[in-house]
């Protein structure tokens, strides 16, 4: 297991884990407050020409959702995902004047997502249907960077080798599953969802596009194609709760 598969499932069991402890707090007499918080680890599957150029990869996603009506009916969406689609590592020599010294240079190639929009659900009942559309904004980038060798991991330097942004629009749906909690508007819910996200035309690098010139020269030539993709996540929800004792404004409440 690769340590970045490693950091999304820690990340996703100390989620659950904290949203657990919420949920004990929110069934201890508070109310649901219109908002809510989820996350998950995504399975990302390009689709067409961007197949071709990209393998799947994972990554995670997280945002909130605000329900425009109290019982959930009608919402509004907004999250970010973000996915490492390559990654190269080699052990370099300081300088041309220090090669007895040697350092490690990784070149990491990412896609982040933006995404905004309506979504409707059905919010009763064990197995709980919704759909979502929107537009969305992706940002490829290209980074590298060089650390010390069995020092630390933090970064020493890094540069942004190339980077390129396109607009696109996303269709979605799944299932959410009560999980805890009686009353299902305090209640953790499991979220299965899929989404097809219709990227745009952008320019970007994958792994082994960065040639190393002498000199010290790098030199590349970017693929070009639409970046249509399909998300696949398994991950969990949580409504804020909010003290009934307190003021609370109708529209955040």
């Amino acid at each position: 297991m690769t340590k970045t598969k490693l950091e999304s499932l820690l990340v996703a069991a100390f989620a659950l884990m904290f949203l657990t402890a919420l949920n004990a707090r929110a069934q201890a007499g508070l109310e649901s407050t219109r908002f809510v918080v989820h996350g998950a680890p995504i399975l990302i599957e390009p689709t067409g020409e961007f197949r071709h150029n990209l393998s799947n990869g994972f990554g995670g996603i997280g945002g909130l959702l605000y329900h425009i009506d109290r019982p959930g009916f009608f919402g509004l969406l907004f999250d970010v995902s973000a996915q490492e689609y390559g990654r190269e590592s080699k052990q370099v020599p300081f300088s041309d004047f220090v090669d007895r010294v040697f350092i490690k240079q990784t070149t990491t190639n990412s896609v982040v997502t933006l995404s905004f929009g309506p979504e409707v659900a059905w919010p009763h009942g064990r197995l709980r249907p919704y759909f979502n559309t929107g537009v969305s904004e992706l940002f490829f980038r290209t980074t590298s960077s060089i650390h010390g060798i069995g020092s630390s991991e933090d970064s020493i330097a890094s540069t942004t080798n190339f980077r390129d942004n396109t607009h696109g629009w996303f269709l979605g749906g799944g299932l959410r599953v009560p999980l805890l909690g009686d009353n299902p508007q305090k209640a953790i819910s499991l979220d299965l969802g899929v989404r097809y996200v219709r990227g745009g035309e952008a320019s970007y690098l994958r792994e082994g596009s960065i040639q190393d010139n002498p000199a010290g020269k790098i030199s590349f030539t970017p693929l070009t194609s639409l970046t249509p993709h399909v998300i696949y996540l398994i991950g969990v929800r949580f409504r804020i709760p909010h003290d009934p004792a307190k003021r609370c404004a109708r529209l955040l409440c």
